[in-house]
């Protein structure tokens, strides 16, 4: 490798919201991810139930791309959009999810297991797996 030479990791999100217009805040998660991310591959937004069976559904979706962020500043660009969508502690203590967003994958080591096996996170995977 070349000395300071900035390596890209392949990564996948996830993307969530329960509240407010729920499709137009996943749309500007996956915007802003496409500013910081390369060769994106996008699933459709569609919607499920809160997995506690309690809550508002959710609308979805999965992305992956490249991007030469380290992890650490990935995750906390991807933290401080959620937070500028309105993202806060009471929020998290009432169910409400303006935007979530989460990595899931991160350099093909599955970091969520729990998300990567969940139906929200499936549907839109499968969508954007490479055709074999």
């Amino acid at each position: 490798m070349i000395s300071g030479a900035v390596q890209s990791s392949i990564v996948t999100l996830s993307f969530g919201s329960n509240h407010g217009d729920r499709m137009r805040n996943v749309a500007a998660a996956i915007g802003w991810f496409q500013t910081v991310a390369t060769g994106c591959r996008v699933s459709s937004i569609y919607e499920t139930p809160d997995v506690t069976g309690h809550g508002a559904p959710y609308m979805n979706a999965v992305a992956s791309g490249c991007t030469e962020l380290d992890f650490c500043a990935l995750n906390r660009l991807a933290k401080d959009f959620e937070v500028e969508y309105g993202r806060d502690a009471d929020c998290r203590k009432r169910g409400v999810v303006p935007i979530d967003i989460d990595i899931v994958i991160w350099k093909s080591e599955t970091l969520r297991p729990l998300d990567f096996s969940r139906e929200f996170f499936q549907i839109g995977y499968r969508e954007i797996l490479p055709a074999t």
